[in-house]
């Protein structure tokens, strides 16, 4: 039998005993739909992730500012700062914030000592709390430095008893500001006894609040939030050369190692699934190539009778379950790429494209490589069989 002759015959003989090896088939295919679904997905609902502070517990925001135990600093930013900030890469949101940590705030004849804070647009990207009723504080709010608030929920509670505040005038210091919103969701003590402005409108009506104290940064992904954070005081000191010791950027490690771990933990249940059924895959294969070599023993001892070589046998059972597998991993990738895009299309999600060529060729790779793994014994104890007593064999 000629060499080129080979791979016909095993594709014939791979597809006349199909029925034997739809289980072993199915269980490669499973395998491989599963690593494909997991990569693609996983990189998107990583990608989503990074994107809902609510369950980062904002791990990818960090806070520069002045440290309060370096007295020779002047303890303060300018915009240049924020707009340098936002040339970083990675960097997602940078939101200057000013503030007076108390001021009388009145509805009517109600009075309440509140927490004056002046932000831009980009505060929000940087916080936890989202808008309960009303509307937040948008760009064309800080161009015209406008007087409109929103405000924590402790101040909704002491000024309005808990009644939606939204279209009424509140009174800050001797200034009336209409309430555009209420924050809901979870809130910062500061947050929560809050009354937020306009940043423009709290530089240009309040005395005190034209300088920047601290500066809120959120970067893209918490596998970045390091390398970010190095950036930004990089960009800072730069910035305030002579005070580079009393320039801070707090970040909150803990929670970036919490969400970190969360996800390998998933990650490594769900890869230790996969390789249980890669495992049950080789081992079915091998079974299964075994069994096909005492099936045809008679066989191989009439080929060796005729002359055909141990490294020819060899080769053909190892083909065979090449072959197997490689037909196992393209069902598989067909059922995986089906798969991805079933989810993309019921759970809105943004697959990308070379994660998912990716896991492909790396799927049929290691898929691939269980067929050669699985068809080393069988091929090895087909070649070494002794012709005659294959051909007695019952």
């Amino acid at each position: 039998m000629k060499l080129s002759d080979l791979f016909p015959m095993c594709w014939n003989l791979v597809l006349r005993n199909r029925r034997r090896y739809k289980a072993v088939i199915a269980g490669i295919a499973f395998g491989t739909a599963g690593f494909i679904l997991i990569q693609t997905l996983g990189d998107s609902v990583e990608t989503r992730l990074n994107q809902n502070l609510e369950l980062l517990g904002e791990a990818t925001v960090m806070r520069a500012d002045w440290d309060n135990h370096e007295n020779d600093h002047p303890g303060k930013f300018r915009m240049k700062d924020v707009t340098h900030l936002k040339t970083i890469p990675h960097v997602v949101a940078v939101a200057p914030v000013v503030t007076i940590p108390r001021i009388e705030a009145y509805f009517r004849s109600t009075q309440w000592g509140a927490g004056l804070i002046g932000v831009d647009q980009s505060y929000w990207k940087t916080q936890t709390p989202q808008v309960k009723s009303g509307r937040l504080i948008g760009a064309s709010d800080v161009v015209g430095r406008r007087l409109v608030c929103v405000l924590g929920q402790d101040v909704v509670t002491y000024l309005f008893n808990d009644a939606d505040p939204v279209g009424r005038i509140l009174t800050v210091g001797n200034l009336s500001f209409e309430v555009i919103g209420v924050l809901g969701g979870i809130q910062h003590t500061r947050v929560r006894a809050g009354v937020m402005i306009p940043i423009s409108t709290a530089q240009n009506l309040f005395p005190g609040m034209y300088w920047i104290p601290e500066i809120f940064i959120r970067a893209d992904d918490w596998k970045r939030v390091e390398w970010v954070r190095q950036q930004a005081i990089a960009a800072l000191s730069d910035a305030h050369r002579g005070y580079e010791k009393g320039i801070r950027v707090v970040y909150f490690p803990e929670r970036v190692r919490k969400v970190q771990t969360t996800v390998d933990i998933v990650k490594i249940f769900v890869y230790a699934s996969l390789l249980v059924t890669f495992i049950l895959g080789k081992v079915g294969l091998t079974n299964v190539m075994l069994a096909a070599v005492q099936d045809r023993t008679r066989e191989i001892g009439l080929r060796k009778a005729l002359g055909a070589k141990e490294e020819l046998i060899m080769l053909q059972f190892l083909m065979e379950s090449c072959l197997i597998s490689l037909l196992a991993g393209a069902v598989g990738v067909i059922a995986g790429i089906a798969s991805v895009q079933l989810f993309k299309a019921t759970m809105n999600l943004e697959t990308s494209l070379s994660v998912m060529l990716m896991s492909v060729l790396l799927d049929l790779a290691v898929t691939l490589a269980i067929g050669v793994a699985s068809g080393v014994v069988p091929s090895i104890r087909a070649s070494r069989l002794d012709p005659v007593s294959a051909m007695r064999f019952e």
